[in-house]
């Protein structure tokens, strides 16, 4: 039976850590979801966006000598000291030309990390249980190549363990675990909570040194800065977390303290309205991690903090 052209990949809620003997967790790969249909000795990378990867990852060409009729659900990860880079796979994902993914390829290469198994010889196992999947895909990873084994790898993970995992993971500074239940189906497409992603994050307070208006009672995000080496430095915007109530105090609070120019050294904003403020209003916002030029990965408000 030939394969299909796509199959959208099934998805995670938001989940907190536990101990279950009915799941199994592993760790979330920081890099890009990939589906890789392997048949007629070629093969097809596609993202979950159905966009094509092949071309941008031209050392995983060894997918095409699995066996016809293999659909496989994956990240593209890159490693650095064995561990995931977000800014290593921004690197390869925004890389352009020939000559450009090449020398990439050499320098930062990128691996195939699989978790599921979603075609075997032709025929969709998408209604078998995630165990037996899991044990048709451990079964086929083992009869790979050993020139491929450095560039596809099983995602390997632990049953039951889901709190330990976690702490484990969060020691590594990686940036979670994925829970899936073992009796789920593959449920192409659906947000399930059958498998539930668990991020760590941290904390920092930051100074409120501006922000972007919505109108004259209200505002859309905030520029903020923290302390590093005794210094404030810049560390980026945040809008998520900001609900109404929230994003009308702070308006009032933030057009107190208006000056003309930024307290600090600020990137350009993209030429977006800014009214700059006194850095003395402070908050608290959860985020991923720092990126390479200080600013903080996902971040999210939380409260302010008394004056």
């Amino acid at each position: 039976m030939p394969l299909p052209e796509f199959i959208p990949p099934m998805l995670a809620k938001i989940g907190e850590p536990f101990d279950d003997p009915n799941w199994i967790f592993e760790i979330k790969w920081d890099g890009t979801r990939a589906l890789a249909f392997v048949e007629g000795g070629d093969y097809r990378l596609l993202n979950r966006k159905a966009n094509p990867q092949r071309e941008r990852y031209p050392e995983l060409a060894g997918l095409a000598g699995l066996p016809d009729g293999t659909v496989l659900d994956g990240e593209i990860a890159v490693l650095i000291d064995g561990r995931p880079s977000f800014h290593g796979m921004l690197r390869r994902e925004q890389a352009r030309g020939e000559r450009r993914v090449a020398l990439l390829a050499q320098s930062m290469p990128a691996v195939y990390v699989v978790f599921d198994l979603l075609w075997r010889a032709g025929e969709s196992i998408v209604d078998w249980t995630l165990a037996d999947r899991r044990a048709a895909l451990r079964e086929l990873m083992g009869e790979l190549d050993t020139d491929l084994q450095s560039t596809v790898v099983f995602s390997d993970g632990v049953i039951g363990q889901g709190l330990a995992y976690f702490e484990q993971a969060c020691a590594m500074e990686l940036e979670g675990v994925v829970a899936k239940r073992l009796a789920s189906r593959y449920l192409p497409g659906k947000r399930s909570d059958s498998w539930l992603k668990i991020k760590q994050s941290r904390t920092a307070y930051c100074a409120i040194l501006g922000f972007l208006p919505d109108g004259e009672r209200d505002l859309r995000s905030l520029v903020i800065g923290l302390e590093s080496g005794g210094e404030l430095v810049y560390a980026g915007r945040v809008g998520s977390g900001l609900d109404d109530v929230r994003r009308r105090a702070l308006n009032d609070r933030l057009r107190a303290h208006v000056r003309p120019t930024p307290f600090i050294s600020v990137p350009s904003q993209g030429g977006e309205e800014v009214i700059w403020v006194e850095p003395n209003v402070f908050c608290r916002v959860k985020f991923l991690e720092h990126t390479p030029d200080g600013q903080l990965r996902a971040p999210v408000f939380l409260d302010t903090v008394a004056e």
